[in-house]
């Protein structure tokens, strides 16, 4: 039953992710965010990639701010807001939940490189103790992938997508019309033949 509670226990609430807004009664939305938090840490610790910590700091962030601007809304607006779980949930286990191909393919090349640089973590790591800490290869081979590789990966995303904007959108209607007016002059053809 969603209400309008006292404003203390609410930041107090608040400060977990999820918890502020079932306080009020918003209990699809508070669990949405528990999860996505909870989920946020998980793909932070089973990957051991340190800058996806920064996915569970929004949420946490955003989660925080998002009850306490609920709890501020006058009474006719707060009674209008619906509960409904976020992060496209209350798709789940119906048959609205369709990604387009280009969509597959962002997901299985993120996929990729999140699994490639997992790997690279567990065989650097072997790496490291069998060849010790001090080895300069073995020092150069970490930098290398830990900071080089990823700033270029950065930087030639940046400039595909700087080129795809310069390109804008092929004109689908030119290469329509003048096919249309290649079929046109090949009827008239046709019917000059069949008249001779």
């Amino acid at each position: 039953m969603k209400k309008k509670k006292s404003k203390f226990w609410l930041f107090i609430f608040s400060l977990c992710p999820g918890a502020g807004h079932m306080y009020m009664g918003f209990m699809r939305m508070g669990i949405s965010l528990l999860l996505g938090f909870m989920v946020l840490l998980m793909v932070v610790s089973i990957t051991g990639i340190s800058a996806f910590t920064v996915l569970p700091l929004a949420l946490y962030v955003y989660s925080f701010f998002h009850a306490n601007n609920i709890g501020g809304l006058d009474d006719e607006s707060f009674e209008a807001l619906e509960d409904e779980y976020l992060f496209g949930l209350h798709n789940i286990g119906s048959q609205q939940v369709k990604i387009d191909q280009k969509g597959k393919k962002v997901v299985a090349v993120v996929l990729i490189v999140i699994g490639l640089y997992m790997l690279w973590n567990v065989v650097f790591g072997l790496l490291r103790d069998f060849f010790g800490w001090n080895n300069p290869i073995i020092k150069a081979m970490y930098y290398m992938v830990t900071d080089d590789v990823p700033r270029v990966a950065i930087g030639i995303a940046i400039i595909w997508f700087g080129v795809v904007l310069l390109r804008g959108k092929k004109d689908v209607t030119v290469v329509t019309q003048d096919k249309k007016e290649e079929s046109v002059i090949q009827i008239e053809q046709r019917d000059d033949s069949q008249v001779s």
